[in-house]
């Protein structure tokens, strides 16, 4: 199996403009960095995406438009038990942590139908969007910025694919009614009363396949390496970061790396970012993949059900799903504990 580095002090920069053409040989080589920055940081930028610089910059004034408006009006939205809407402030606590993260947040994902069997069934995770009443202009820009984004994720994919030498389709059949997630986020800025151990978001690894994260220019994203130092993940305009989940990790059998990382907004300005958790359909089985083991390195893992996996971490991590009676309190504004 290649070594990972443990003294990788930045993140590298992949032009993934071959994934969208029809050179094989180009996008093979676009598979073979992906490989390598999988292995060695489990983090890199993509350029060349094909999400239109317009687009990212309608899509970054909305972001800071839906912040803006007044918590009565978020509130009507409050997040529901599929996970969709607005999460208030201290709502989210890592696991292991104390303190809630600094951050407030509003989830839209894969648009089912009110008649979708799954959405009738309750099925967790699944279920139906919530807007901003009267907004629809807005509702177009963020709908829009989800197709293009989840377009681009599907040629990642094909990428991680190629770089596992599986068919270059391959994940494409995992998302057909797909887990995929989009989350706006508003950090403020860090107070300087905050204890050592509070953060914008403290240290964790992503939960499913892959994240595609924009974010804006003020800084704060942290990777830590396998020495433990924690190496700054800059703004790059016009660039997506990418990295690598616990699903993937287990798909390859750690081949890939699910790093930690953590947000320290510390600027003294708001911060925004718009994490895309692109994850699979909820049945998907998650294994590891046939040349990913062999008699010296047998998997690692047992089977997961995507779905049941992710719905299992976000039950340890959010207040309103511990507590039954939390989410009307929530939804009213009368509940701001954390878990």
């Amino acid at each position: 199996m290649e070594s990972a580095s443990i003294h990788f002090d930045s993140i590298p920069v992949i032009d993934v403009a071959p994934l969208f053409g029809s050179d094989v040989a180009a996008a093979r080589s676009v598979a073979g960095k992906i490989r390598q920055a999988s292995i060695d940081v489990g983090f890199f930028y993509v350029s060349g995406h094909n999400v239109g610089r317009d687009l990212m910059s309608a899509m970054w004034m909305a972001l800071k438009y839906f912040f803006l408006l007044p918590e009565q009006i978020k509130r009507t939205i409050v997040v529901n038990s599929a996970h969709r809407g607005y999460v208030p402030f201290a709502q989210t606590t890592q696991p292991g942590r104390k303190h809630a993260d600094l951050k407030e947040s509003f989830n839209f994902a894969y648009p089912f139908g009110a008649d979708d069997p799954e959405v009738l069934a309750g099925r967790s995770l699944i279920g139906l969007n919530q807007w901003p009443t009267g907004e629809n202009a807005w509702r177009d820009v963020v709908e829009r910025y989800y197709r293009e984004t989840f377009e681009l994720g599907q040629r990642i994919l094909e990428g991680f694919a190629l770089a596992l030498e599986m068919p270059r389709q391959f994940f494409r059949a995992h998302y057909r009614r797909p887990l995929v997630r989009t989350r706006l986020i508003h950090y403020p800025p860090q107070p300087g009363s905050a204890s050592d151990d509070q953060f914008g978001a403290a240290e964790h690894t992503d939960y499913g396949t892959i994240t595609i994260l924009w974010q804006d220019d003020v800084g704060g994203l942290q990777v830590k390496n396998r020495a433990g130092e924690w190496i700054a993940a800059p703004y790059i305009e016009g660039a997506f970061v990418i990295n690598i989940g616990d699903m993937l990790s287990r798909w390859s059998n750690d081949l890939f790396v699910s790093t930690p990382h953590r947000v320290v907004n510390a600027s003294g300005r708001e911060r925004y970012s718009i994490p895309v958790f692109y994850d699979p359909d909820y049945d998907v089985v998650v294994e590891c993949l046939p040349n990913c083991s062999s008699a010296a390195n047998p998997p690692k893992y047992p089977s997961i059900v995507a779905g049941d996996y992710i719905t299992a971490r976000y039950d340890g991590s959010y207040a309103y799903r511990q507590d039954k009676d939390f989410l009307p309190q929530l939804r009213e504004g009368g509940a701001d504990r954390a878990t």
